[in-house]
């Protein structure tokens, strides 16, 4: 039986990514990448927040006193109530060309953001320069650390419910890796392919959770759908969503047993936009399996 699937918002974001549950607020914050935007849902009353960034939005992180996010020229704290940012940390790439995409916090708390390859004008296209860029750690102090292999647009980050798995995609070549991972240093070792995602039409795997019994999940951007995998990698159910491109599920919900996906309209033509109002919303189902909550980030 097929799972009902609610739309939230009433009309679409050009890039919803990085759905996150704050237990403390019982709100979802997520963001609009291409938009510049965080958003705030509450679902008491069906109301969504937003505040406008300065640039382009990558992820949004729990802390303690609000929010963290990475906009494309850095780390920084953020304050629903009072809208401010604060400066943490500058990015580690050229922002000419790239802009962090997918990110969020190990079991333990430590922020990892990833890049996607978006040069700033047509002409940075051609530029010599990187185009690609890893997985990095932030260990604070402005220092961010490389974890992987230069990827062109990192997705899938995710953790196994005992912190030593951890998940990582690049959407472009369609591939989820899986890592060994150290819970007590941080490090990654043991790169193996998890998963190949290549189904028609689409452009590859795009944002992921992992839910307590340790199945992966993962949105299919182009491809309508989310797949859930077991932790060997089979694929174990795939649920079709009414909109084309789904960026990423996250699990919420008192109980975290609600999942709730965004997704994305840039893809779609502009004229049709207002004809597909379910590309770029937010949406919500009852998971089959609860997931876990989320690690605080700490700035300090």
């Amino acid at each position: 039986m097929e799972p009902e699937i609610e739309q939230l918002t009433p009309k679409g974001v050009l890039n919803g990514e990085s759905p996150t549950w704050n237990p403390a607020t019982g709100r979802l914050a997520w963001i609009d990448v291409r938009g510049a935007a965080l958003h705030e849902y509450d679902p008491a009353d069906g109301q969504d927040r937003v505040w406008e960034m300065p640039a382009w939005i990558g992820a949004c992180y729990l802390t303690r006193s609000g929010l963290a996010v990475t906009l494309r020229g850095g780390l920084f704290t953020f304050d629903p109530a009072d809208g401010a940012l604060r400066f943490v940390a500058g990015a580690p790439y050229d922002a000419r060309r790239l802009t962090f995409n997918d990110g969020r916090c190990d079991r333990q708390g430590r922020l990892f953001a990833g890049p996607m390859t978006v040069p700033l004008s047509p002409t940075e296209q051609t530029t010599q320069g990187p185009q690609t860029g890893p997985l990095w750690r932030y260990d604070g102090g402005g220092k961010w650390t490389p974890m992987t292999d230069p990827v062109r647009t990192s997705n899938g980050l995710a953790w196994s419910p005992d912190g030593r798995t951890m998940y990582h995609a690049d959407t472009r070549q369609r591939t989820v890796w899986a890592y060994d991972y150290d819970p007590a240093s941080g490090t990654v070792a043991g790169k193996r392919v998890f998963v190949t995602v290549d189904l028609p039409g689409a452009s590859g795997p795009d944002g992921a959770s992992v839910d307590r019994d340790g199945f992966y999940w993962v949105a299919v951007y182009g491809g309508g759908c989310l797949l859930r995998f077991d932790p060997a990698g089979k694929q174990e159910r795939r649920i079709d969503l009414p909109c084309r491109y789904p960026t990423m599920p996250a699990f919420g919900g008192v109980g975290l047993d609600e999942l709730y996906i965004t997704s994305a309209n840039h893809s779609v033509p502009g004229a049709e936009r207002a004809a597909r109002p379910q590309e770029g919303a937010l949406f919500r189902m009852r998971a089959p399996v609860a997931g876990l909550p989320e690690a605080m980030f700490e700035p300090g």
